[in-house]
């Protein structure tokens, strides 16, 4: 029996790569803050993207 959907190699490889960096940023202690402008990252912005580095 063969899936119904496929499975996007690269996205897991992606979001897996993203899930690594969210946890070493919460490691060293930068995970709240936008790695861009240095601005604290609001609660909501990482409630609906764990893996979020900077606020759109």
């Amino acid at each position: 029996m063969t899936p119904s959907n496929d499975l996007d190699i690269e996205q897991v490889a992606t979001d897996l790569d993203n899930v690594a960096t969210a946890l070493s940023r919460l490691s060293d202690g930068t995970y709240w803050t936008d790695e861009v402008t240095g601005d604290e990252l609001p609660a909501e912005v990482l409630a609906a993207d764990p893996t979020a580095r900077r606020q759109s």
